[in-house]
């Protein structure tokens, strides 16, 4: 999604604005300008107002919005009108969507909405009756959804000041969660697990007869999940355990024998290195190979599949045009006819070939009159020339599936990362007994056994107490389900689905997120820069963690970070999660230095903004963008810039072209 224009009529500090927002394919950065008060925020408003609408609550709320100098001067009305394109199926579309606010002879106020889409219309207003306002509201939100959910705005949209708060405590665990399950589009499936949970457990209850059985069995279920989650960490942990013992088995029984082989330890240790740093780098290259995969999959496979199924269609079209253009030959346009007639009656007059009374049109009519008239009506006349090119071009994509081939090695990648811990606590192990001696790696395994033993009957007693848990549950169910239920018996099948659909999604996901920031972090934030060995996320969307660790070992408390690394840390997470997300909106950050210091605001003028989005609109002051200085550096990749006027007398505000009288270079 690319805006174009945005105009806003008598809103707020706004009389009347036109401003054109397109950017470059080179320069995806606007740059305006403005003094605190001067309209900034307010833009910025009218953007989001525009997409999805005024909230106004009554009459007191209108005249809030509306323009000061706009009273007892023109109409009191509220316009706001946003032109955006964006691609759909590969081809652009271009949108222009506008809403009008007034007051209706009540004074209460009412909204009217028109949508243009390359020429196809939906309209409609509070006065709308109920069954078309439904309608065309509908094509409205879903085609503003598809370019940009209002729930996700708030991601792309927003205020760099605000976005340290959201590493404040209670808070980051919440909002990084909402942003990956909106922003990767896993919510969809979270909210369908949830109301199938939902549904399934008020159909329990209104199977049951008393309140006691009711909270007896949700209870119980309740505990056996528990349980459940708690078997299957164990599990994991006794697989993680027992292929350390496997690995380190050699090495034990020398120790226990007294043996020692420095050279054999030191080249162990250098082959788990080596390994380790194999496996990081394969999944370095796997997740370029995917990001690229991902990134031209419409080309190689979508748009293939759709021109291959359509190929009869394509063709039909494209030999009535050619038809068409063999009929027309030699057949002029009216406008041609016309020029070379005034032409040859303007010489003919010149040299008194021809009386002066002559009239060019007449002639031109004759001439028209006596051309070759086609036999038929192009019933393609709405597809231009480009159109007609693209469709042709359609024919001609050939599609490359790499998905076969990224799959098996994601498969091998899997088996070597779930071994990756395995291999660290080998190669600690080691360099430990290189210092310490044998007597500590002896000491390292047995505690490793002990610890299996442990594990085992802990996972036993678990098993145990799931199995007791179960046949008191098979009470109820037996109760419940004496009357075959399909609807029941589907309700049990999809909470599970949806889960298994929402964890499998991040899973895949997952380690391209984790990459991505590692890589942008240790460029970004200079706190840490070049020191951050990996970022991990929980493997699920329950409790959703992220966590850094320094390449000491230790972890990098996200609440400890001052306040510019916070900032740092959540628009770095913002531009990776756009860039694997499911939508490409533009990015649009008011008071974009936040509480920077000197070397951050150097790094994201270099290494931030310029590759952040395919248009990235800055609101800002000189203090924050300075003439001086960082203007220089972002000037290249700016494609426009605006100075914002306050005018106090007048009450509004108005645009120059320009950053504070410093005018673009071409």
């Amino acid at each position: 999604m690319i805006i174009k224009r945005i105009k806003a009529i008598n809103y707020k500090t706004y009389l009347n604005l036109d401003l054109d927002l397109s950017v470059e394919r080179e320069r995806p950065i606007i740059l305006i300008g403005g003094n605190n008060g001067g309209g900034k925020t307010t833009l910025f408003e009218a953007i989001c107002g525009a997409l999805y609408g005024l909230r106004i609550k009554n009459k007191q709320h209108f005249y809030e919005l509306l323009n000061n100098g706009a009273f007892n001067q023109v109409e009191h009305k509220i316009e706001l009108e946003l032109t955006f394109v964006g691609l759909v199926l590969g081809a652009e579309q271009k949108y222009v969507l506008k809403r009008t606010y007034v007051l209706n002879p009540s004074e209460k106020p009412v909204e009217s909405v028109s949508l243009n889409m390359n020429g196809n219309m939906f309209v409609y207003g509070t006065a709308t009756p109920p069954a078309q306002r439904a309608k065309s509201e509908q094509q409205v939100n879903k085609i503003i959804k598809a370019n940009l959910p209002q729930e996700l705005s708030q991601y792309f949209l927003f205020d760099a000041m605000q976005s340290s708060k959201l590493l404040e405590e209670n808070v980051f665990a919440q909002i990084i969660r909402d942003n990956i399950e909106n922003v990767m589009g896993f919510n969809k499936y979270i909210q369908l697990k949830k109301a199938s949970e939902k549904l399934l457990q008020e159909w329990t209850v209104q199977r049951m007869n008393a309140q006691k059985e009711i909270e007896e069995y949700e209870s119980l279920c309740k505990e056996k999940q528990q349980l459940e989650a708690k078997s299957q960490q164990q599990s994991a942990e006794l697989d993680r355990l027992y292929k350390y013992l496997a690995a380190m088995k050699d090495d034990y029984d020398k120790a226990k024998a007294g043996e020692e082989d420095v050279n054999q330890t030191k080249n162990k240790i250098q082959q788990l290195d080596a390994n380790i740093q194999s496996t990081l780098q394969k999944v370095s290259e796997y997740s370029n190979t995917v990001k690229d995969f991902i990134d031209n999959l419409e080309t190689n496979v979508f748009l293939p599949k759709v021109a291959s199924n359509m190929s009869l269609e394509i063709n039909a079209i494209l030999k009535a045009k050619e038809d068409l253009k063999e009929e027309l030959k030699g057949v002029y346009a009216p406008e041609d006819v016309f020029h070379i007639t005034e032409c040859v009656l303007n010489y003919l007059k010149e040299f008194a070939l021809c009386t002066s009374d002559i009239d060019a049109e007449n002639v031109a009519a004759y001439v028209l009159a006596k051309q070759k008239q086609p036999n038929k009506q192009d019933e393609y006349a709405f597809l231009d020339e480009s159109e007609v090119e693209a469709l042709k071009n359609l024919l001609h994509i050939n599609g490359v599936n790499e998905f076969i081939q990224l799959d098996k090695t994601r498969q091998e990648l899997e088996e070597r990362i779930a071994n990756l811990s395995n291999q660290r606590m080998q190669k600690e192990a080691l360099e430990r007994s290189q210092t310490k001696g044998n007597l500590e790696l002896i000491k390292e395994y047995e505690s490793k056994e002990a610890q299996i033993k442990k594990l085992e009957q802990d996972r036993q007693n678990t098993s145990d107490e799931i199995v007791r848990l179960d046949r008191r549950i098979h009470q109820y169910d037996v109760q419940i389900q004496q009357e075959p239920d399909v609807k029941y018996d589907t309700l049990v099948k999809l909470k599970p689905f949806f889960e298994d659909v929402a964890n499998t999604l991040l899973k895949q996901k997952k380690l391209l997120i984790e990459t991505e920031m590692q890589k942008q972090l240790n460029m970004l934030l200079l706190s840490y820069k070049g020191c951050i060995s990996r970022v991990e996320l929980s493997d699920t969307l329950e409790n959703f963690t992220i966590k850094l660790y320094h390449k000491a070992g230790n972890e990098i408390s996200l609440n400890q970070l001052n306040a510019a690394s916070k900032q740092i840390f959540i628009q770095v997470l913002l531009k990776v999660l756009r860039n694997l997300g499911d939508y490409n909106p533009p990015v649009m950050i008011d008071t974009v230095m936040g509480v920077l210091d000197e070397e951050s605001r150097d790094v994201l003028m270099e290494e931030y903004f310029p590759q952040l989005a395919e248009q990235t609109i800055l609101l800002c002051t000189t203090s924050e963008i300075r003439k001086d200085s960082d203007y220089i550096r972002l000037e290249p990749f700016i494609s426009k810039t605006y100075t914002l006027k306050r005018n106090v007398e007048e009450q509004n505000t108005t645009v120059e072209t320009g950053y504070f009288g410093i005018t673009l270079n071409d």
